[in-house]
């Protein structure tokens, strides 16, 4: 039987502004019932993802900080395809098998906030903040902000200064091993894993489960930090803002949603199962 995998992006995609998804209760029901694995893979912290995994009522692996992390519920049957080898170093945590792809945001804090000290760049990120400003500057309420900045891999800036700056300190950074990705409002700064590092390494563990199953894989995102994930797929479900699309895609299917975050999600996502399976 065909497996369907398919791997989200969260905020303007899955979720709307207000962080509900509501207006994708239709496809997130018609996804469960038909037995497709639904893979969540954001720029938002495990402790985030976990939330919403447990509101969604998942048991599939969650993709945290961009690609840097990837966990395993130890409840799922995928975690015994996570085996630690010379190329993944997968960990034991309470819940999950874990399989860090980035660097650590010590790293990352320390040569930001350097280069920041030492050339006056004007930026500020998540841990320039306290709880209660991250929950002003995101809308996030206090226990979500508390979530936001359990970080690992990865450290969100706002950026005040010029693009001449900007391209001085995006190459300081980049020197150093550090990479530079402009998501919906942030600029995330990060090691080189990405999201479609997360997705293929998500779909590997998925393919050794189901050897022998065809495997039609689908992404669906709507920001830049989405791209490299949606080319990976074998079909790419792109999302709009309110003012258009911010991306091009090039893959193998490219489906453009006729509406912003979940209303889009949801429609696109039953048109593409109802054809798929017909």
């Amino acid at each position: 039987m065909k497996k369907l995998l398919i791997v989200t992006d969260l905020d303007a995609s899955l979720i709307d502004k207000n962080y509900q998804f509501t207006e994708a209760l239709e496809a997130l029901e018609k996804i469960k019932n038909l037995g497709f694995f639904l893979v969540l893979n954001s720029s938002k912290t495990l402790a985030e993802l976990e939330s919403i995994a447990k509101e969604l009522k998942l048991n599939t692996p969650l993709i945290a900080e961009n690609g840097g992390i990837v966990a395993v519920p130890h409840g799922s049957q995928l975690s015994a395809f996570c085996k630690p080898s010379k190329q993944q170093a997968w960990e034991h945590r309470t819940d999950y098998k874990t399989l860090t792809t980035g660097l650590s945001r010590e790293y990352i804090l320390e040569q930001a906030h350097t280069a920041r000290a030492r050339h006056g760049y004007a930026f500020e990120g998540f841990n320039d903040w306290s709880v209660s400003e991250l929950s002003e500057k995101t809308g996030l309420n206090h226990t979500d902000a508390l979530m936001a900045v359990q970080r690992h891999v990865s450290e969100p800036i706002l950026w005040h200064d010029s693009e001449t700056q900007w391209e001085k300190f995006s190459t300081q950074l980049e020197a150093k091993g550090i990479r530079t990705l402009r998501g919906g409002k942030f600029i995330h700064l990060m090691g080189r894993a990405d999201k479609a590092d997360g997705f293929m390494i998500t779909r590997e563990l998925y393919k050794a489960q189901f050897p022998i199953s065809p495997w039609t894989t689908v992404a669906v995102g709507d920001s830049a930090n989405d791209q490299s994930m949606l080319e990976s797929a074998d079909i790419a479900i792109v999302i709009p803002h309110s003012d258009g699309f911010k991306i091009e895609v090039k893959a193998p299917q490219v489906i453009h949603a006729k509406h912003p975050s979940s209303r889009g999600w949801n429609d696109a996502l039953i048109t593409l199962i109802h054809k798929l399976n017909h």
